[in-house]
């Protein structure tokens, strides 16, 4: 049976990593809010961007939906910041009897801080369409993001573990 996965993590805490590690073990379609909010980005201007995440967010849960009826399982590369958030989805997705696992990525202080600074290098470079983050968007980072607690989880990874 076709299973959701569920990634929770901050911004630069190693999402799509993880996510692409996974797919190198099973096929499965990965869906990124950023993905489809970067590609809008030169018709959404940044000032609208957290009002238009919930609907990709919507509009990205149909597809998903239609992967898993396929038998496709799916991951949502999404960081899941808030714990009601989180509980939203949880009973959604029990309510709906669709499978699914919870992962989160429990990263360090230190780790984050040099990702972030890798990542800003990228997205200078040129080398990646991620978005480049500022102090402001640090700032809001780290004032939004409730990390879970043990129950919220099923995969609990800390990236250098390996």
């Amino acid at each position: 049976m076709a299973t959701l996965h569920l990634i929770c993590g901050t911004i630069s805490s190693g999402k799509t990593t993880y996510a692409r590690h996974m797919m190198e073990k099973s096929p499965a379609l990965l869906l990124s809010v950023d993905e489809v909010t970067l590609a809008l980005s030169s018709v959404i201007p940044p000032e609208n961007h957290d009002l238009t995440t919930p609907l990709v967010k919507q509009w990205l849960m149909d597809k998903a939906r239609e992967a898993l009826a396929a038998g496709l399982d799916v991951i949502f590369d999404w960081g899941f910041w808030k714990k009601d958030e989180r509980a939203e989805y949880e009973g959604l997705l029990s309510a709906e009897n669709i499978p699914h696992v919870w992962h989160y990525i429990d990263i360090s202080n230190e780790r984050w801080e040099e990702q972030i600074a890798k990542r800003n290098a990228a997205v200078l470079q040129g080398e990646t369409s991620a978005y480049f983050v500022d102090d402001g968007l640090k700032a809001k980072c780290v004032s939004w993001f409730e990390p879970p607690c043990r129950e919220e989880i099923d995969v609990w990874y800390v990236p250098g573990d390996e």
